[in-house]
């Protein structure tokens, strides 16, 4: 057996209405001013001192980076002459009397190096320590002061401020209504 099943919804008319409003008021006299404060933008810098002791520090070996390079450069080259000038004598020395008989001349050059070395005058030298340099820098007064400024302008409205809103009424159709029908066999066809 057939069944048929109808649904339906009814239209719906919507309504959107706005009062009309109206306002005057008046308009309030508005000050403008600026204002600085008086200031006193004095003040008095922290007394500070500064000792800069590399000068003792040096005497006792703790360089700076450069100085330290800078004397190992130096040392450096003056080793540098000496052992070319070294090398060259010793290669004369060995050129004129190596071929001599009953001479060995490599004997006679390390012997001299050795007893070279033995009678090094070893000393100790005393020098002075320098003082570190104190630099003083005393505390100092600085700054100005500034005596600040008022002053004030009132601006005012001879009209009043008036708003006139027109009220609006509108009707329309929120929903429009709706019949639908379909057959079902051997039911009704409830949840659609």
């Amino acid at each position: 057996m057939l069944y048929l099943n109808i649904r339906h919804t009814l239209p719906r008319i919507g309504i959107d209405m706005h009062i009309s409003t109206l306002s005057s008021r008046i308009k309030k006299p508005q000050p403008q001013g600026d204002y600085e404060a008086p200031q006193s933008k004095l003040g008095y810098s922290q007394p500070s001192m500064e000792v800069d002791s590399y000068p003792s520090r040096h005497s006792y070996g703790h360089s700076t980076m450069k100085d330290f390079t800078k004397q190992c450069g130096d040392q450096g080259k003056s080793d540098v002459r000496q052992s070319t000038s070294k090398h060259a004598q010793d290669t004369w020395s060995i050129i004129d009397n190596a071929a001599r008989k009953g001479r060995d001349i490599f004997d006679e050059q390390a012997d001299g190096r050795l007893s070279a070395e033995v009678s090094k005058q070893r000393y100790i030298e005393a020098r002075a320590i320098p003082d570190p340099i104190v630099t003083m820098h005393p505390s100092e007064l600085h700054g100005t002061t500034e005596p600040g400024h008022h002053s004030v302008k009132i601006e005012t409205s001879s009209t009043a401020d008036v708003k006139y809103n027109p009220g609006k009424f509108e009707v329309y159709l929120q929903d429009r209504g709706s019949i639908r029908m379909w057959t079902t066999e051997g039911h009704y066809d409830i949840y659609a």
